[in-house]
């Protein structure tokens, strides 16, 4: 009995026809839906279930980065899905700014090199077939793309033991949103303002957990500061307060080698300090654990 080939990968492409990549994506490596606007893109995507997306950046009736911003509104796409910005010129700073802020993964100079462009689909055609896998596992969130409890629990230990070999540390932040409805924003941007090497997780549509290796208090209250401040900015809190909007919760070990800590249990600490821990002198609306107040053992994650 034969075995069945697997599909070519699909690649939706809306690009002008000055713009086409018919002849750059031809021989049957992948299936290429092309069309020539953002409306024909937005019309199709949802029955087209593409593996990869591409965007010129001048539509004739939007641009790439407003298309981008649509498609990922959509939960059946969500930002799981590669979507790339065909572009003529380098990217500004300022537009490469807002082109991660709507979504966009990456930019292709046109004309592009046939070989690298293949190679670069490759490469995010293998990241999105890794993020299938870890949604079916259930250790991704759809909704938001971040870790759900189970992987931030994993992670916590993966990372708990790296800064325990190197007797570094281990801190975990936890940001709590009173917004009714949630933000669809704010795990988004937990994540974008985090570092490369943190574990970005969501506990609910409303709270968000960083875990940071190499982190100590000091830095941990840094990382809340600057995560918290984009956040309020998105949910309309200005104040540098903020106390019916954003609550943080934070704790920390400086050395994982000669204080040891289950990494979970420091991820329920930072949870039950949100609203029942220190506050933080100076923030108010960011509270420190703290070993003298109840329990954390009623917390779960």
């Amino acid at each position: 009995m034969t075995a069945t080939a697997p599909a070519p990968p699909l690649i939706l492409v809306a690009a002008t026809p000055e713009h086409s990549l018919a002849r750059v994506l031809e021989g049957g490596r992948y299936t290429v839906v092309q069309m020539h606007t953002g409306t024909l893109a937005l019309a199709w995507v949802r029955d087209a279930r593409p593996d990869a997306i591409i965007l010129d950046a001048d539509l004739p009736d939007m641009s790439g980065i407003d298309a981008c911003r649509l498609l990922h509104s959509d939960l059946s796409i969500g930002r799981t899905v590669p979507t790339l910005i065909l572009a003529s010129s380098m990217p500004t700073p300022e537009q490469r700014v807002a082109a991660l802020r709507a979504g966009v993964w990456d930019f292709l100079l046109y004309p592009p090199d046939p070989e690298e462009l293949s190679l670069c689909l490759e490469t995010y055609l293998q990241a999105k077939r890794n993020i299938d896998v870890a949604l079916a596992a259930g250790l991704v969130d759809p909704a938001t793309g971040l870790h759900t409890r189970p992987a931030l629990a994993r992670r916590a230990r993966e990372l708990g033991a790296l800064m325990s070999r190197g007797r570094g540390a281990l801190a975990c932040v936890v940001f709590a949103l009173d917004a009714d409805p949630a933000d669809a924003r704010a795990g988004r941007l937990v994540a974008r303002s985090a570092r490369v090497s943190d574990v970005v997780g969501a506990l609910s549509p409303t709270e968000f957990v960083v875990l940071a290796p190499a982190t100590d208090h000091a830095g941990a209250v840094k990382l809340a500061q600057r995560i918290g401040g984009a956040l309020r900015e998105v949910v309309g809190a200005t104040s540098p307060v903020a106390p019916a909007l954003l609550h943080v919760g934070y704790d920390a070990v400086t050395n994982l080698k000669y204080s040891p800590i289950d990494p979970v249990a420091l991820l329920l600490r930072a949870t039950t300090a949100v609203r029942n821990g220190t506050p933080e002198p100076g923030c108010p609306w960011m509270r420190r654990f703290d070993e003298a107040k109840p329990s954390y053992k009623r917390a779960t994650v």
